[in-house]
């Protein structure tokens, strides 16, 4: 049986120095984490790539794979051939063959050559490999700067050669869980399952925290939280889903603080628990969606005052950006549709018809000691609930309703 291979490009991982072995191996982790429902699959770590071998599994189910795993700048299928110049074109020939030439297509031949023993040179391999696919698809034109198409050859010590033609872009950034855990704060919006998405490209690892608020918010709006917690272990490991209960707090908060200060007041209830959490998990930093000036709440004057009772380090990946690009994003990478359910979470529930854009500290501080604060983050701590979620989550919530029916 042929082995199967796909030749991974580290990219930024590549800049790391003492500390890449770490790197390699958070990668190495999750695709074997993604791909153990396949088969084994057998990975090669070198110093600026890695190679993935393995016997069964069709090309396209792997590489379905590979473009959802944070630190990879790009890879491609690599095809292995005697290292002589006759099956290095013939092999080339049965690549192209399976390709969907359209007019106007072109291609380029790039060879390495690390056996220097090998008859022939770079220039001679990319020349005469260049020249039969020329004749065999004189539909192609040769293009060096952008082509359609780049065959790599690559000239081996040993008895082989490797040919690589297609390449896929990867998700770039660090692999999943180099770079510490951060908490997100997940409500069921558009923001923070977007916020969690950069940052677990950033190679954060993360634990998914929402504040529920029943019977002010329905087992369908929790249910919604944790699916788009599903949808962003997609793209890392299975998520620890913290479910805070909140309607305590609020109501407290709705009884003592008048309604323009109270989603000061919430947030910065939200950010007493976070730290407590901060402690629990072992995390370091706290995430959230927060983009500057959207809403009251996260303007510049409101989030320092929101700030003032944390010294966790908060990660705003959003700060800058739109929220039509916002939207983008959820759309590309699943979240959008389930944001955009209409079941609202404790935030919306309770918002207030005016709230401060502008809080003075002092006035907050006042109204905050109207509120037995420590009883109420205790009584939260203590009743929150833990729950393992994974990719497969939605999956598997249709699958009961379908049988249900």
């Amino acid at each position: 049986m042929t082995t199967k291979r796909l030749k991974i490009h580290y990219g930024e991982l590549s800049t790391k120095g003492k500390n890449r072995r770490m790197f390699q191996q958070k990668l190495a982790e999750q695709i074997r984490y993604k791909t153990k429902s396949l088969e084994k699959i057998k990975i090669i770590a070198n110093f600026d790539f890695m190679y993935l071998e393995w016997e069964t599994t069709p090309y396209e189910s792997i590489i379905e794979i590979i473009k959802t795993i944070p630190g990879i700048a790009r890879f491609e299928p690599v095809y292995q051939v005697e290292k002589n110049l006759g099956a290095i074109q013939s092999r080339a020939v049965e690549l192209f063959n399976e390709l969907s030439i359209e007019p106007g297509d072109s291609f380029k031949v790039v060879a390495k050559r690390s056996d220097k023993n090998f008859v022939y040179d770079t220039y001679d391999i990319q020349r005469e490999v260049g020249h039969v696919i020329g004749e065999i698809f004189p539909q192609l034109k040769v293009e060096m700067r952008q082509p359609t198409y780049r065959l790599a050859v690559q000239i081996d010590q040993g008895n082989h050669a490797y040919l690589s033609l297609v390449t896929y872009l990867g998700l770039q950034g660090m692999p999943y869980g180099s770079s510490g855990r951060g908490l997100l704060m997940l409500s069921g919006g558009f923001d923070s399952p977007v916020a969690g998405y950069l940052m677990m490209k950033r190679g954060l690892e993360i634990e998914a925290v929402h504040f529920s608020s029943p019977p002010y918010t329905s087992p369908q709006a929790l249910d919604k939280a944790k699916r788009l917690a599903g949808a962003l272990a997609h793209y890392g490991m299975p998520i620890q889903f913290i479910n805070i209960p909140f309607a305590k707090i609020q109501e407290s908060i709705k009884a003592h603080v008048h309604d323009q200060a109270s989603m000061t007041v919430m947030r910065r209830m939200m950010l007493r628990i976070m730290d407590r959490l901060i402690v629990l998990r072992k995390a370091d930093a706290i995430v959230n969606g927060e983009s500057l000036g959207q809403v009251a709440s996260q303007t510049i004057q409101s989030m320092r005052v929101i700030n003032e009772v944390t010294h966790t380090p908060i990660l705003r990946p959003l700060i800058a950006y739109d929220k039509n690009d916002i939207i983008d994003i959820a759309q590309n990478i699943g979240t959008h549709d389930i944001s955009n359910e209409p079941f609202e979470d404790c935030c919306t529930v309770f918002a207030p018809a005016s709230p401060h854009t502008k809080p003075r500290i002092e006035k907050i501080e006042e109204l905050e000691s109207r509120l037995p604060i420590e009883v109420l983050v205790e009584d939260a701590i203590n009743n929150l609930t833990i729950e393992v979620i994974d990719e497969h989550y939605q999956a598997r919530q249709i699958e009961q309703y379908d049988q249900f029916l």
